[in-house]
């Protein structure tokens, strides 16, 4: 009898671990199938008008690597926010935090029905989130396409980023080990993680019938990683280490981004970055990448190192550092570095400060300077940026924050002031309302430039306005 017990448990068991396998399989399949395209990028006009008459460079080989922001994880050392986590993690405030239990994500779906789990078992994991929101304007940065104001972002209520990543970690601490990311993101902001630095239509995900008009498909990370011991190496399409703000949304605390960012920073590279850890406080990072926002493919011979380090300068004191110089691709030749320093005072204060130095020698088709007012560039050739961040814990569950930027570009001086809040009710829903406004004394131009109006008729002085903005995150 006590035999017969076993066997019909044991029958039970295979028949539940079949069915939930077979209905998690159909559900990734499924999830992959919707995720799978690109978009296109906000700043793509600029490029393609400023590198017409360059003839394009010839393919590289498709080394590049990636680092990215997951759900409901806190940033780590040299990626990404979420597990792998941002290069800046260990400054990033991050707005979502481990919850105390593990919240569900789409590789519960691979639950066996007996304690165990396919992807689990195998060190992989699925997740992903949804963000939609409202913002009454456009913000000079993701939400209108920047200067142009030329993208239908604003305005209306819209689903800015549907993301879906599959990832697997390489753990050197086991010796050699490798690991994978890929990323596929639909949505309002798939235009500025596409590789619109590719310039030439039809290389990776930019122009490549990704678009369905102010929303856009786009594969901004796929990479793969050797680790051993202290050391770990990405090779592939990957996020730059540039900066504080990052494209994924969970990786920020504000729904809207800097005009430094947006403007001044790359979004993603193609090449090999790798990560050594000198101490338990002190990390170097060093690499190749073929340029500025380019996805297997070399622009106008983009060659340039990529580097920086982590340092963690006392138990509240987080330092990083980044630089990104040489051959940036559609940018010219030239140099971007960011140093971003985190102070935790107390356990519910938390400032950060950060300043980006951007130097280059960008020039237009015809042979004049790049310029941030020119209506045929809109593209910065120097810039100086310096962002400061405070947020303070007033529940668990409710934290306040405020933004002060000031952005000087190709001589003019820029400032954004942004004050919000994060709620998190659960560990899988992050509600961010919060307002915007932006003064510029010497650039009260009417956009967009050059006459006629942008996307939902709009014309203003863009950067002397308020603005209201509010999204919702779902993580899963």
């Amino acid at each position: 009898m006590f035999l017969g017990l076993k066997s019909s448990v044991l029958l039970r068991c295979l028949q539940a671990g079949a069915v939930l396998g077979a209905v998690g399989l159909t559900a990734f399949t499924d999830a992959q199938a919707q995720d799978r395209s690109a978009a296109r990028s906000p700043r793509r006009n600029v490029r393609l008008v400023q590198n017409e008459a360059l003839p394009p460079a010839p393919p590289i080989g498709g080394v590049d690597e990636v680092m990215e922001a997951e759900p409901a994880l806190a940033p780590a050392a040299p990626q990404a926010p979420a597990e792998p986590a941002y290069l800046q993690a260990d400054v990033k405030d991050n707005p979502i935090e481990p919850p105390a239990d593990e919240p569900w994500t789409l590789t519960n779906l691979f639950n066996d029905g007996c304690g165990g789990n396919f992807l689990k078992d195998h060190g992989f994991k699925v997740s992903g989130w949804s963000q939609w929101g409202y913002i009454s304007g456009p913000d000079g940065s993701f939400n209108g396409n920047g200067p142009f104001v030329n993208q239908k972002e604003f305005d209306m209520f819209g689903s800015y980023q549907n993301y879906l990543f599959l990832e697997k970690i390489a753990d050197g601490s086991k010796g050699l080990d490798w690991g994978v990311r890929a990323d596929v993101m639909y949505g309002l902001d798939g235009n500025d993680a596409q590789s619109f630095g590719n310039i030439n239509p039809g290389k990776w995900d930019f122009l490549n019938g990704y678009d369905h008009g102010a929303y856009e498909w786009t594969l901004p990370q796929m990479y793969g990683e050797i680790a051993y011991d202290k050391l770990s190496v990405k090779i592939g399409h990957f996020y730059t280490i540039e900066g504080y703000e990052v494209v994924p949304s969970v990786g920020n605390y504000f729904f809207t981004r800097t005009l430094n960012f947006w403007n001044s920073e790359p979004f993603t590279h193609t090449g090999f970055l790798a990560s050594y850890k000198v101490t338990d406080k002190f990390t170097a990072m060093g690499g190749w990448v073929a340029g500025w926002d380019t996805g297997f493919y070399q622009y106008n011979g983009g060659s340039a190192f990529l580097g920086g380090f982590t340092w963690k300068a006392t138990d509240t004191t987080d330092v990083v550092y980044a630089i990104n110089a040489g051959n940036l691709g559609w940018r010219g030749d030239g140099a971007v570095s960011s140093l971003i320093v985190s102070q935790k005072w107390t356990e519910k204060f938390t400032t950060v400060a950060q300043l980006d130095v951007l130097s280059t020698n960008l020039t237009q088709a015809d042979g004049t300077p790049a310029s941030f007012r020119d209506p045929n560039s809109l593209t910065p050739r120097d810039s100086l940026g310096f962002i400061n961040y405070a947020f303070y814990e007033l529940t668990p569950k409710v934290r306040a924050g405020m933004r002060y930027e000031w952005y000087k570009a190709d001589g003019t001086s820029y400032n954004t002031l942004t004050g919000g809040f994060n709620l998190k009710p659960w560990s899988w829903l992050l509600v961010r309302p919060e307002v915007r406004g932006m003064w510029s004394p010497g650039n009260q131009d009417v956009y967009p430039l050059g006459g006629g109006t942008g996307a939902n008729g709009y014309r203003d002085e863009l950067f002397n306005s308020t603005l209201f903005g509010i999204d919702a995150i779902v993580l899963f």
